[in-house]
């Protein structure tokens, strides 16, 4: 304000200064209310269609549900390039130059185009509606997702491009080629149509491709595909081509070939049908993170994560006249989120997310121990339910059972929640989800804190699983860990850990741990144990294995008797590098955990979805990726070991000081 009155009031005098003061201090209640500053985001998308349309238009509508309402409480501006990229380069420039506090974008061509303008970080850039965003190269990584920058985050929506060539070929046993037009410009594209490739070498189908630069380039490009064969086209997430839908279905249709996509609801275009996400439930949860940032979270602590919510439109009607004998199952018709024939279009939509459920649910965590990553990631559950706009009381009501660490006690406590009429149980570790597995088939199961929930029994991978299970996978960073080893001991060659055989999650941890190191040039050595008892003895006899290290492996046994194996490593003088981060607060001198709290809310998140209507068949299992770098600096002078600085500084977490 000094400032200002400076500049506007040169050589005035100090009265007239005081009563300068006095006018602008009083302004806001001289002008009739608070002028309580609201903050300015821009929405920024590619081009108008209907799939993005879509997105951004559940983007919006969870901003509304958060509290961020145009003008009340926030000041929108929306930007739309129309697709073409010089404007979109423009709308980037303009929407970072400071004069907004966030900038969401909506497909890959312009969260690229934003975050080559905002190297600098002037702006928070949250993205949504992008296929792979680690290939885009705005420096995120899928290897080290939390080495990224600060001020960017948001959610990748990768569709599996199998899925919708597996139809085909099921809706016509014949298919041998199918044809591609996709823009090489577009990261995106270029991913998806990888994919592709992947899957028709193991269908056996040829994929013909043809390159385009424009909208304008496409209608000759397909004719181009159909002289060289192709029985049907495919779309993939490719913006140019999408923008030029009407001229790749007219061209289909004089050709008398089908048309199908990875872009729901195409069908209304003209396509046979659609395998891909829904892309306002993808908009929602990207405004959701905008909300968090809204209220005051850092988004460098918010995970890039992916998220693809099925749905699947087909259309009786583009079968007619086709030169091949095409069917529709009535199987993937009675499964469509969209069915278009000839009485017109038929929709199975989800219940609002801003509305109370239809009925209240009765949830039921199941937790084998309890330690300080497990109620991490129990509270973790509970915030996310409320993220996701359920109301304890309202929507649902919570009980939380604990096996207190006593494996027998386990399979009671599912019994007991069944009996009391749960509707959902959320498991918390391996052996809980596998009780669950076993004794509740007829209601949902969401999994956290699992390490392989196909490990586990739950499926034959992340997509094909038992209907009624779906969760987060919560695998540890083991190449990240071994490069913190070598930061730490350069000369390290040697390390040991404890491993449960009958826990499947142990095994599968000692596994990667191993393979990890091996990299490294690092030998592993393992010493099983199978109750907490054993776990004192077991890890003196580890110790005395010329060591240079423990290496500690998560999991349930060792998590509880982890007293055992700091004792031993202290007598020897030996640091501990654990995975847990309840175990650096009691002796280990670095802990690179994964964020259980973040965990617990993706469970959650799940869960909301299969609240509101969605099948635990269509939930793909989730990986986690974020982590948390947690240091000891007390317990590393306790065996003489210097951390280096640099590491220190990276810690999100001293403890001892």
């Amino acid at each position: 304000m000094r400032l200002l009155l400076r500049r506007l009031l040169p050589g005035i005098s100090l009265i007239a200064l005081a009563g300068a003061v006095l006018l602008i201090s009083d302004w806001d209640q001289r002008t009739g209310g608070a002028r309580k500053r609201i903050p300015r985001v821009a929405m920024v998308q590619y081009s108008s269609q209907p799939v993005l349309d879509e997105g951004v238009q559940g983007i919006l509508d969870m901003l509304a549900y958060g509290g961020f309402r145009d003008p009340d409480t926030l000041s929108l501006r929306r930007f739309n390039a129309e697709n073409d990229l010089p404007t979109a380069h423009a709308i980037a420039r303009q929407v970072t130059s400071g004069e907004y506090d966030l900038v969401v974008t909506a497909t890959t061509l312009s969260m690229q185009t934003v975050a080559n303008a905002n190297k600098a970080g002037k702006v928070i850039h949250v993205f949504g509606i992008v296929a792979d965003p680690f290939v885009s190269g705005i420096g995120l990584s899928r290897e080290r997702p939390d080495d990224r920058p600060a001020h960017i985050t948001g959610i990748g929506s990768f569709v599996p491009v199998s899925r919708a060539f597996t139809l085909a070929r099921r809706m016509f046993p014949a298919l041998r080629t199918v044809g591609v037009a996709w823009n090489p410009a577009e990261a995106n594209s270029e991913a998806f149509t990888k994919a592709a490739r992947v899957t028709c070498r193991e269908l056996g189908i040829t994929l013909l491709e043809a390159n385009v630069e424009s909208s304008a380039a496409v209608s000759e490009a397909v004719l181009s595909l159909i002289s060289r064969g192709s029985q049907a086209l495919w779309v993939g997430g490719d913006v140019t081509v999408l923008a030029a839908l009407e001229s790749v279905v007219g061209a289909s249709r004089r050709a008398r070939i089908p048309v199908f996509s990875i872009v729901p609801p195409s069908v209304k275009r003209g396509t046979l049908f659609d395998v891909g996400a829904n892309f306002y439930q993808i908009g929602w949860d990207t405004g959701a993170v905008a909300v968090r940032i809204l209220q005051g979270t850092d988004p460098s602590r918010i995970p890039v994560r992916d998220f693809v919510p099925g749905r699947l439109a087909v259309s009786r009607t583009a079968l007619a006249g086709l030169k091949d004998p095409w069917r529709l199952p009535e199987d993937v018709a009675a499964q469509a989120d969209l069915l278009l024939d000839e009485k017109g279009l038929h929709e199975r939509k989800a219940p609002a997310s801003d509305r109370p459920l239809a009925r209240k649910w009765k949830i039921h965590l199941v937790e084998l121990n309890n330690v300080l990553d497990v109620e991490e990631t129990e509270q973790g559950v509970l915030d996310g339910l409320r993220e996701a706009g359920l109301v304890q009381g309202r929507d649902y009501e919570a009980k939380i059972r604990n096996a207190q660490g006593d494996m027998a006690t386990v399979t009671g406590l599912v019994d007991a929640a069944l009996a009391e009429g749960a509707d959902m149980l959320i498991t918390l570790s391996t052996p809980t989800l596998q009780a669950a597995i076993q004794r509740a088939r007829r209601i949902p199961i969401v999994f956290t804190y699992v390490a392989n929930g196909v490990l586990a029994g739950a499926g034959r991978s992340r997509e094909d699983h038992l209907p009624n299970v779906t969760g987060v996978d919560v695998v540890a960073a083991y190449d990240e860990m071994i490069a913190i080893l070598k930061e730490c001991m350069p000369k390290v060659r040697r390390v040991g850990t404890l491993f449960v055989p009958a826990e499947v999650n142990m095994v599968f941890n000692k596994d990667l741990l191993v393979a990890s190191a091996a990299k490294a040039g690092i030998e592993v050595v393992t010493v099983p144990v199978s109750s907490s008892s054993d776990v004192p003895d077991a890890a003196l006899a580890l110790a005395a294995r010329n060591l240079d290290a423990f290496c500690q492996i998560a999991g349930n046994l060792t998590a509880s008797a982890f007293a055992g194996i700091a004792q031993a490593a202290r007598k020897s003088k030996l640091p501990i590098f654990a995975f847990q981060k309840v175990q650096v607060r009691a002796g280990a001198v670095v802990a690179l955990a994964r964020d259980y709290h973040d965990a617990g809310r993706e469970a959650a998140l799940m869960a909301a979805r299969i609240m509101r209507g969605e099948s635990p068949a269509r939930i793909p299992f989730q990986p986690l990726t974020r982590t948390r770098l947690i240091v000891n600096p007390e317990a590393a002078r306790a065996v003489n070991l210097r951390l280096p600085d640099s590491l220190v500084r990276r810690a999100e977490e001293l403890v001892g000081r």
